[in-house]
């Protein structure tokens, strides 16, 4: 916080800044019984006198009427705590009218008016009670607070000043007054504060750690070192207190002694595993790696030591693993420390799930979570990383396995849903996945990129059980709600290739496929393949070419597409050598067989 040199607390005042008041039914008769008055007091000098005892008695109400305001103020506050604010601030209201001497309604309203934050109003009728109980400081304290809530701290200041040098032992007001200061960077005051208050309170840890704070702010290290020396000696038992001089030698720039300090707890608590963590944090400063690890694997052996923290630690090792690689030996002990000691939380299998994927060991990966979801297979977020990592790594089985089991937990998931369809439409379940992913659409609320994601799948789906009708519809739901789904595009494309139909229609969709994907193996085997029922071969070997060129380990359509190609531009022995391909990598057309038998083209 920066201190404001140009401030100096004006004195608390109270008539200055005190506005007339009267509650808006008595003001409205009394300004009129006024005009009245002026007007007819020349020509009718009792008339007038009439008027000013009428004045008077709204000036001065009856005891049945303060009797009466007192009573709608025991209703007004019973309103309030019942919640019904707005009869409430009636009644407030009423019971000034009855007696405009009643500051306790006056106080309320601007209690009300403040928690509304209507901070004009608030101060004013705060102001109205001042009037009437200038020193009741519990009118003082709500200005205070409407300063503020108003950001006028200099102003709130001043009164919790007025308050303090009123009542000098309250030590509610001198906290007040403390805070004041170190917001507004006042810090020799709130020092003399601190030290006022310690005189009422005897020691206290919060005022002394606020006071060793100030004094390293201001400089005065030796001075914090020392206030910190003195809470040791006070109470040697408290370990805590030597974790704060620890700190301030750390802040200081007295490694050694702060080592010392440290060394000294471990020697009365073995087991203090913030010892251990703070010793490692020295020792990483003067670059002592080795020491600075033994001590950390100590402090994660502890029990007491939160899954939370510890996690905070190991993942901070991933993190500088990234550019020192040899520190993901380190992680991988500290996570096989937190499987030795908290073997039943769920939170450790996922630590270890997460570094085993740092290393690219997916399978071992999703076994850690699963293992996770044993103890708690309330996580969603953990299903999704499962069943995601079975299509990774090819495990259709798995995938389909783990989303079910996922859904017996999460079944108003859409995203479940659409794993689940995938699966079943790899291991050629059409008909389950077409099921599973109609369900997964229901589930969707504004969600267009997902619900699109959907569609295309159950185009895919629908084509594959021959329903040709509904799977371009599908399709064409897909880019009406996205008109760059890249995968939408590709596929609709490429079926009605396959079909033989609306090609000028499907080449310009494939052409918009690769301009948001150009490098994809697919979608450069689908330009090409369009060109190729278009009848342009030249064009289609180019990119078929291409789409081979494009892949690390080309599958079974993109070779049986450029033999076709090939065979079309006259060189069939090169056509049989990729059909031979084709048929080594598996998964080829129903012709394939045929194809390579007879040496000859089959569509």
């Amino acid at each position: 916080m920066k201190k404001n040199p140009a401030y100096h607390p004006r004195k608390w005042q109270i008539v200055t800044e005190s506005p007339n008041f009267f509650p808006g039914r008595i003001y409205a008769t009394v300004l009129a019984l006024a005009l009245i008055a002026a007007y007819t007091a020349c020509f009718n000098p009792g008339f007038a006198q009439e008027i000013q005892r009428v004045q008077k008695e709204s000036e001065h109400p009856s005891e049945t009427d303060k009797l009466r305001s007192t009573a709608i103020m025991i209703d007004a506050i019973q309103q309030k705590m019942l919640g019904n604010i707005t009869r409430a601030k009636s009644l407030f209201y009423e019971a000034a009218e009855k007696d405009p001497g009643n500051d306790a309604a006056y106080y309320e309203l601007s209690k009300i008016y403040a928690s509304e934050n209507n901070l004009p109003d608030a101060r004013k009728y705060i102001w109205k009670a001042i009037e009437i109980d200038a020193r009741n400081p519990e009118y003082q304290l709500v200005l205070a607070d409407i300063y503020l809530l108003s950001n006028d701290l200099p102003a709130a200041t001043a009164i919790y000043e007025q308050l303090a040098q009123d009542d000098p032992e309250n030590i509610g007001y001198h906290r007040n007054l403390k805070n004041a200061y170190l917001y507004l960077g006042e810090y020799e005051k709130a020092l003399a504060v601190i030290s006022h208050l310690q005189t009422l309170t005897g020691f206290s840890r919060e005022l002394s750690i606020q006071k060793q704070r100030i004094l390293l702010e201001t400089g005065k290290y030796e001075e914090a070192i020392a206030e910190a020396e003195q809470m040791i000696r006070l109470f040697p038992e408290e370990i805590l207190f030597y974790e704060i001089l620890g700190e301030l030698y750390m802040e200081t720039g007295q490694a050694d002694k702060a080592k010392e300090i440290y060394y000294q707890m471990i020697d009365e608590d073995p087991e203090n595993f913030m010892a251990r963590l703070m010793l490692s944090d020295v020792y990483l400063q003067q670059n002592e790696y080795e020491k600075a690890f033994v001590h950390l694997q100590e402090a994660l052996y502890a029990p007491e030591m939160s899954i939370e923290r510890k996690a905070r630690i190991i993942y901070s090792y991933f993190y500088w693993a990234e550019e020192s690689p040899e520190l993901l030996d380190q992680a991988i002990r500290l996570s096989e420390i937190m499987l030795e000691v908290h073997a039943d939380e769920a939170e450790t299998y996922l630590i270890q799930g997460d570094l085993l994927m740092q290393r690219n060991e997916r399978e071992k990966a999703r076994d850690m979570y699963l293992e996770s979801l044993q103890i708690n297979p309330s996580n969603l977020e953990v299903w999704q990383m499962v069943v995601s990592l079975g299509l990774q790594i090819g495990d259709y089985e798995g995938m389909l396995k783990h989303s079910e089991m996922a859904l017996e937990y999460f079944l108003e998931q859409p995203l479940l849903f659409l794993f689940n369809g995938l699966a079943n439409l790899q291991l050629k379940n059409y008909q389950d996945a077409a099921s599973s992913l109609e369900y997964g659409l229901m589930l969707i609320v504004d969600d267009e990129e997902m619900e699109a994601d959907f569609l295309t799948m159950l185009g895919d789906v629908y084509y594959f059980l021959d329903e040709y009708d509904e799977s371009f519809r599908k399709y064409e739901k897909a880019l009406a709600l996205n008109p760059r789904n890249a995968t939408a595009l590709n596929n609709f494309s490429y079926h009605l290739a396959v079909q033989g139909e609306r090609l000028d229609e499907a080449l310009l969709m494939s052409q918009k496929s690769l301009e948001q994907d150009p490098g994809n193996a697919a979608f450069l085997d689908t330009f090409g393949w369009i060109h190729y029922k278009k009848g342009n071969y030249r064009e289609a070997e180019k990119w078929i070419k291409k789409a081979l060129e494009a892949s690390d380990e080309p599958g079974a359509t993109i070779l049986e597409h450029y033999g076709d190609v090939l065979y079309k531009l006259g060189r069939k022995d090169d056509a049989f050598s990729y059909w031979e391909k084709a048929e080594e990598a598996g998964n080829g057309s129903d012709f394939l067989h045929k194809k390579i038998k007879d040496r000859t083209l089959y569509e």
